[in-house]
């Protein structure tokens, strides 16, 4: 077994915002607590983001090639998360394209985040900074994206295989990759965000390195990459290939999985989609009709005014604009839904039965439609966000789980734990009640990318930071006490080591009854600490 708390790998799962801030907290308890002298975040070698969790692992990278402290990481990125301005910023490069620093973008929104996050999170370096830099104690990380081409993940790391089997490329081609659109790539979540074209979307400019080792290798000309968390939002699979890549007195000791997916779905309700009064009981051929009515009339309108009345004529042109508008609208909305079902039967001529049928449809009341619809869209979006998702986590946690590999390394750091596991906890005393409200509101929080008005004024980022904080605390003290502390796991290890993880479980217990006296204790000594931009 190798030696716990020295080869720690950590993974940062994806969350949006929630997630940027709580695996933040989770960081800054490891870079305070003391393993051997030093902090034990300096034992971390191995690291693997997604989406939100890309936005904190990009900053702390950047930070240590930069010759940077963790202190200096928290600073800056506490100072953006609590900033209202990225959104409007990203708006505002929609509007004018002709200033972006990457001229060669699509320009749609994902890369108008792009262009912020590369100015505002990543001081406008690329990835070749990372992967030429020392970056102290950390050996490998792994930023997350999803292949939608092959329909597997794309990773860009330091050391392992830049994209994945199918599809890669060399280190010296991507040096040229801006860290703002990989940070884009990796939360380019679906229906929020139109996929980044790789690499027409990452590349310097026509003649980059990047597009000729692409064009040489004879690849798709693009493919699409979006948010990694939508076939692992854990970064567990990288976590796992790195650690078969590592020599066997290299292996990874510890695993900490950072993770604020919630412990159970919200119960789905069927949305209330009922349209009430007489246009809920029009269908949509009695509203062609009746348009059409209206246009006929405006048109007879256009002829009886046309040398009467000014007014009374450019009244009667606009009725009959609108009125033709709606009906041709109507006529294509039909269509639309024809040549949809037409392409996804796949049977082109052979559905002449099937779209006369589809005709009930114009006769169906626009309040049993509306319920359709609205209906298709929830349960759509709970398949995706919570079924699948959830789904996919539970099996690459049992994998985990069921591996002798891993047994005794696993820290599962979920946003929900201290709430809901600290009954069950053993030799550890209950956390005060204002922890448990703290980690309560952290779990139920939604996923976005900015936090609400409501959530500023009720002090949403610290409260994530701070749960971050005590639930990592909570983790490792029961994780000390319930995985190492077995005797037939303590044996395996010498006297020094022994000693060593007795000063470690102290020092945790310590601040962990600090936390019980004042949750906000170490969020207050970094705040006192820093300038925030």
């Amino acid at each position: 077994m190798s030696k716990p708390f020295e080869n720690i790998a950590i993974s940062l799962s994806g969350g949006g915002y929630r997630a940027s801030a709580f695996h933040l907290g989770a960081l800054s308890y490891l870079d305070h607590v003391s393993y051997r002298e030093l902090p034990l975040l300096q034992s971390v070698k191995v690291m693997s983001t997604i989406s939100g969790g890309t936005f904190t692992g990009v900053s702390y990278v950047l930070a240590l090639a930069q010759g940077k402290d963790f202190k200096s990481c928290f600073h800056k990125l506490y100072g953006l998360l609590q900033d209202d301005k990225l959104v409007l910023e990203a708006l505002e490069k929609i509007n004018h394209t002709q200033k972006w620093q990457a001229q060669g973008k699509n320009k749609n929104l994902i890369n108008a985040f792009s262009e912020v996050y590369q100015a505002r999170f990543c001081d406008e370096q690329h990835l070749s900074l990372l992967l030429h830099k020392p970056l102290g104690h950390l050996n490998e990380f792994c930023f997350n994206a999803t292949d939608m081409y092959d329909a597997i993940p794309f990773r860009f790391q330091k050391t392992g295989k830049m994209g994945n089997g199918r599809i890669h490329i060399t280190h010296k081609a991507a040096e040229e990759i801006r860290l703002g659109d990989i940070m884009a790539a990796s939360s380019c979540f679906p229906g929020g965000f139109e996929p980044m074209a790789f690499p027409g979307d990452f590349v310097r400019d026509n003649n980059s390195p990047l597009q000729e080792y692409w064009q040489e290798r004879k690849y798709p000309a693009n493919i699409a990459l979006m948010d990694g968390g939508i076939l692992d939002n854990q970064g567990i699979e990288s976590v796992e290939m790195e650690n078969d890549r590592l020599p066997k007195d290299q292996k990874i000791g510890t695993y900490i999985i950072s993770d604020v997916s919630p412990r159970n779905a919200p119960p789905f309700n069927i949305p209330d989609g009922k349209i009430a009064g007489l246009l809920g009981n029009l269908t949509l051929r009695t509203i062609q009709i009746i348009h059409a009515v209206i246009t006929l009339a405006a048109l007879a309108g256009i002829w009886w005014f046309w040398n009467t009345s000014r007014l009374l004529l450019i009244v009667s042109v606009l009725v009959a604009l609108f009125g033709a508008l709606v009906v041709l609208a109507i006529w294509g909305l039909q269509k639309l839904i024809d040549n949809l079902v037409t392409d996804t039967l796949d049977q082109k001529s052979e559905t002449t039965v099937i779209l006369k049928n589809l005709d009930i449809l114009e006769k169906t009341p626009i309040k049993i439609l509306w319920s359709l619809a609205l209906t298709r869209f929830f349960s759509l979006s709970s398949i995706m966000e919570n079924v699948f998702m959830n789904r996919i986590r539970a099996l690459e946690l049992k994998n985990l789980y069921v591996s002798k590999e891993w047994d005794h390394k696993l820290i599962s750091n979920n946003i929900y734990s201290l709430y809901t596991d600290y009954k069950e906890a053993k030799n550890i005393p209950h956390p005060s009640a204002q922890m448990l409200a703290t980690a309560e509101k952290a779990a139920t929080m939604p996923t976005s990318l900015w936090f609400s008005s409501k959530e500023k004024e009720a002090g949403m980022l610290d409260i994530l930071i701070v749960a971050g904080q005590i639930t990592l605390c909570f983790q490792l003290l029961r994780h000390l006490n319930e995985e190492i502390n077995i005797p037939a796991v303590k044996e395996t290890f010498s006297l020094e080591t022994q000693s060593d993880l007795q000063a470690l479980e102290a020092n945790i217990r310590a601040d962990y009854l600090r936390f019980i006296e004042d949750e906000k204790w170490l969020l207050k000594a970094l705040i006192a600490q820093g300038v925030y931009v």
